[in-house]
Formats: structure tokens, sequence, C-alpha cells
């Protein structure tokens, strides 16, 4: 067993490994098999020249999912006996002692603690390809803890538990889903179903909404998730708002929120019909103008008008026009009278339609002499 002292001097009777740093001496010697189930964890707090682990930690993974951690590490070979099976074990820190979580020694595997085996796995056949990766399946709330990893290869064994290579795992609750039955359309009755999910450690969690005006809701309670649902009337306004759902887990190891949003995307026919654009005088000057039900050009004078429609799907827009001239121009939503006559006054039209409807409405001209 490995472990540190900060004394400058060696005790008698103790045999010190060659090199010192910072200090610290690391000192080998042979302690009972319960001390040294022990320091598992604490025995080793400084790095042994030879050995070496790197893994990617802090890591979070949410719970009910699988997460694989690489991890890489070596050992010193120069007493290496080429006939020995290498094996990898992971511990987790216990309050005591720490636990045996994943090994590929199939002689400890009844030793790995009952809520580990099965879910966790060190990689084994890649061992000897310097592969310590852990894989945790299911992740529950109570697997948040710190990890470090054991090799032992015949007489060769070291626990990897100095500063920067142990692994802390965070779990956090998985994301709630939220479903939308069908197609949102203005003034028709919907329902939203937010489902919150509950690992084997959790609590049942409390479900809350906002961004949306509640009708009539229930909730639905299973031993893995739980369902609240809304029946609502979304109306034109609610296009394109967020709606939130939280999910608040009380007896974790630490208290939790977790939420998912969505856009709503709700159909309605045209509306807001509005008319903006400019008038443009014989010698250049350009006066513009927005939402107006008429305008008042003289003779000569040139317009666009722009029709602007509020409706989703995007409406088709054409122009209802009193007569056909070969001064007028229609492109999209513009209408253009060049070189305006008198005989171009009166009231022209918008027209928009989609799929959920129609609408019109009109500007109208006065035309003024110049």
């Amino acid at each position: 067993v490995l472990f540190c002292t900060a004394n400058s001097k060696p005790a008698k009777r103790l045999k010190f490994q060659e090199g010192e740093k910072m200090g610290h001496h690391c000192i080998e010697i042979l302690i009972p098999a319960v001390i040294s189930a022990v320091l598992l964890w604490e025995g080793s707090q400084c790095k042994k020249d030879g050995y070496s682990l790197e893994v990617s930690s802090p890591v979070t993974v949410q719970a009910g999912l699988r997460i694989n951690i690489p991890c890489n590490f070596t050992y010193d070979t120069s007493r290496d006996d080429p006939h020995a099976q290498l094996y990898g074990y992971w511990y987790v820190k216990g309050k005591r002692r720490p636990r045996l979580v994943a090994t590929s020694n199939p002689e400890r595997i009844k030793e790995v603690d009952p809520r580990a085996r099965h879910r966790f796995e060190v990689s084994g056949t890649k061992l000897n390809e310097s592969d310590c990766s852990l894989t945790i399946r299911d992740a529950e709330a109570a697997d948040q803890a710190i990890y470090h990893f054991r090799m032992e290869k015949g007489r060769t064994r070291y626990s990897y538990s100095a500063a920067g290579e142990t692994l802390s795992v965070r779990v956090t609750e998985r994301k709630p889903d939220i479903t939308i039955s069908g197609l949102l359309r203005a003034g028709q009755e919907a329902g939203i179903t937010c489902i919150a999910y509950r690992s084997p450690s959790s609590d049942q969690p409390k479900i809350t909404w906002t961004g949306i005006s509640r009708r009539e809701s229930f909730q639905h309670v299973s031993h893995d998730r739980v369902e609240s649902h809304i029946d609502f009337t979304p109306a034109a306004s609610d296009h394109l708002q967020n709606v939130t759902c939280k999910a608040t887990y009380f007896r974790l190891p630490e208290y939790m929120t977790v939420d998912r949003t969505v856009m709503l995307h709700v159909n309605y026919p045209p509306r807001k019909l509005q008319f903006s654009g400019h008038l443009t005088r014989p010698n250049g000057d350009v006066q513009h103008f927005t939402n107006i039900s008429q305008i008042v050009p003289r003779k000569g004078d040139s317009l666009l008008v722009r029709c602007e429609v509020d409706s989703n799907p995007e409406s088709f827009v054409s122009w209802k026009l009193r007569f056909p001239g070969t001064r007028l121009y229609i492109h999209n939503h513009e209408l253009r009278l060049l070189d305006m006559e008198l005989e171009d006054e009166g009231k022209y039209e918008c027209q928009a339609s989609n799929t959920e409807g129609y609408a019109e409405e009109g500007i109208y001209l006065h035309i003024q002499e110049e």
C-alpha cells in the first residue's frame, strides 16, 4: 500500500521509494488486509513514478440515461509478470470505506455493490491497451459521487486516488418532454402534455407550467414518470410564444429543477391587413406612409402601396382592381401606379387567403389636380 508522509527524515524500518517531490515521501509498507481495504481510497494520496491516469472529470449525466467516460492509465512494467492477468476495478467513495462498483475480474463480481451490478462496467478487453473507461447505464441520482480506479496484475497493484486522478460524476434528472396533440389552430381546443421522468432513487416530481393559460389540467402518475396534461384553446396571439414545463425534485442528494421549453406554432387566418408605402412627386420628393386607409396624391405622382398581412401559414395576396391599365403594376404584395391620372381615383382592395381563412381590406385614393 502506498501513502504519503510529510516527514523530512525517514522513519526506521521503513523502505522509501526512490525520488522525493515537494517534501513528501512515498512509503511502501506491509499492513493487514483489513486496513489495506480501507486505504484503497486514502492510502495513496501521492503519485508514484510510472503510474498515471487521465479521466474526464467532472462529468454530468441525466438520470435514466447511459454515459461512457473515457479513461487511460499507465503502470510500472519494470516488474511486469507476462503470465499474470491484468484486472481493473472502479470504486466509489463511501462514508467508511470505498465500495466496488465495477470490475473485470470474474472472481470479484460478487463483491460489486448490488445497486451498481449490471449497470457499471469497466473496460475489460481493452485494459491491456491502457483503457480504463467506465460505463454507467440507467444512471440514478445516488450515482452522484467520487470514484477512483485500481489496477492489479500479479503482485503489481495500484489505486489511482491522487489529486487529478479521481472521477467526479454528477447526475441530473432527465429533462421533461412536451408533446402537443396535433396541429394548433386558433379557436380550436387542443392538448399539451408534459412528461417528467423519475428514477428509482428520486421522488415524485412536482410539475409547473409557465407561458400558457390553463383551461383544464390533470396528472397521471406511474412508477417511472409523471404526466401533466392541459387542455387549452390557442389564439393567434399565442403563435411563436414559449411554453415551459418545469419539474422539481426534492428528495435527492440536492434539490434539483429541470425544465423544457417549446415554441407554439398556431395556425390562424389573415388578420390586420395594413397598407404602407411611399408617394413620389414629379420633382423627386418622396413621402412615406404606413397604416393608412386613404391617401391624397396629386395628378402625375407615382404610388407604391404594400399590403401587409398577419397570418400563419403565409397568405396568398392579390389585388382587386377597378380596371386594368398600362400604368399599373402588381408584384407580390405590392401595387404600383405610375404618373397617376384623375381616373385612377377610387378604392383598391387587397385580398389575402390561406388554409385557415380569407380577409380583404381597401385603400382609397383621392386624386387632386396639380
